[in-house]
């Protein structure tokens, strides 16, 4: 349970990770200097160039983020606050956006070990050009998330009707419930202005974990971005009641367009919010670095794991993490199996996984359907933000190329 946002032995390495606030995060980088800096005990900072990715994405994606290790079972209240800026990159002290498939800055991911198939997020806060918006998806209990399987309804919930400012950071707070099974919500506040009010099914049934930075469809501008002060309560400390009146979004569509049609889900009437919220706490832009992209050379199996720009399958990004509630201390954690000693990570350096854990019976029995799935992606998916992943089934010390189709756009 983060309660200070304080980060400790912090590090910028690929499958690295460190704390905030006694939880522990992974790194998703493209290893530059500037992937991922801290300037201080409550700030990160985030900053992608055309071809920076993560160990597993291929070039057709950016991505500088880090995954909380420990999920939050289905149906627990959760609070999260931050702070988020954005930095200048454009004129006159604009800020620039041309991804034109998905620019996400803040991701609640699915546990899709325990789905057995790869997911979009359950909900997302992301930018549209230079305007935040907040999204949600949902099925019905029972049913497949896999985009593939047409059943995933989304919700766009907010887009602010103006202009980000750069310079500037925005109070952000999030409240929420992810449970398709009822009692789901999500509320969300910016610079103390409720623009987000939504009661209904939330996710797909499973675990979630907080993951946060810049994820993108790749793009050639040089965009930075800023959190500070991150907390993050679950259970009964995030003392959240579900709203009474749910706030209407736009109308539900499938995602993505896909040759089969989804099983009728009857969604929340909806409206959307227009809502800008007023700017909050200003703070310089810091500049943006000119460094060169890191090239990360042939796709090879890793390449192919990342071809349609996805995140590993579990909330630790690596091996499958233990579902439950953050316990406010890393020593609450069962940190081995990430291969590293626990009693030392707020003290030690930065620490590197020794081992890789095995995927499991999951991976093995997927890798039958592997051809199919892949097949199945290349012929039917589209849509902006719902691209996919081949995961690579990992055994013992060495990397084995079981590969299988598992994760979409997160």
């Amino acid at each position: 349970m983060d309660t200070t946002g304080t980060i400790t032995s912090f590090s910028s390495t690929p499958m690295t990770r460190f704390s905030i606030g006694g939880d522990v995060y992974g790194v998703q980088d493209a290893s530059t200097s500037y992937s991922l800096t801290n300037p201080d005990s409550q700030t990160l900072r985030f900053q992608v160039q055309q071809g920076d990715h993560a160990w597993y994405d291929s070039s057709s994606v950016d991505r500088s983020e880090v995954s909380a290790a420990v999920n939050i079972p289905g149906g627990t209240p959760l609070n999260l606050n931050y702070q988020f800026m954005v930095e200048a990159n454009g004129p006159n002290g604009s800020f620039a956006n041309t991804a034109d498939g998905w620019f996400i800055v803040g991701q609640m991911h699915n546990d899709d070990n325990a789905s057995g198939v790869g997911t979009s997020p359950p909900f997302a806060i992301q930018l549209v050009g230079d305007h935040l918006q907040v999204v949600a998806r949902y099925v019905a209990p029972g049913q497949d998330p896999s985009n593939g399987a047409g059943n995933v309804q989304m919700l766009t919930l907010w887009t602010d009707p103006n202009p980000i400012q750069t310079g500037v950071y925005n109070n952000i707070q999030i409240q929420a419930d992810v449970s398709n099974t009822g009692g789901g919500y999500l509320k969300v506040s910016i610079n103390g202005t409720q623009v987000v009010n939504y009661s209904g099914p939330l996710g797909y049934g499973q675990a979630t974990n907080w993951e946060y930075g810049v994820y993108r469809s790749s793009a050639p501008e040089t965009v930075a971005v800023d959190y500070r002060n991150m907390t993050l309560l679950t259970g009964a400390s995030a003392t959240v009641t579900s709203p009474s009146t749910p706030t209407q979004p736009t109308t539900p569509t499938t995602t993505p367009t896909t040759v089969t049609s989804p099983t009728t889900i009857v969604a929340p009437a909806v409206a959307q919010d227009t809502t800008s919220p007023a700017a909050a706490i200003a703070a310089p832009a810091a500049a943006v670095t000119a460094a060169d992209p890191s090239a990360l050379g042939a796709m090879g199996a890793m390449g192919a794991m990342g071809a349609m720009g996805m995140a590993p399958t579990s909330a630790s990004g690596w091996s499958t993490p233990t579902t439950g509630v953050p316990t406010g201390s890393p020593a609450g954690l069962d940190l081995t199996r990430f291969g590293f000693d626990a009693g030392t990570l707020a003290t030690a350096a930065p620490q590197t996984t020794s081992w890789w854990g095995d995927q499991g019976t999951a991976a093995a029995s997927q890798a039958s359907n592997s051809y199919a799935l892949l097949n199945q992606y290349l012929a039917g998916s589209s849509g902006g933000a719902n691209g996919g992943m081949i995961a690579v089934a990992m055994s013992g010390p060495a990397w084995t190329q079981n590969s299988f189709l598992t994760k979409p756009q997160s």
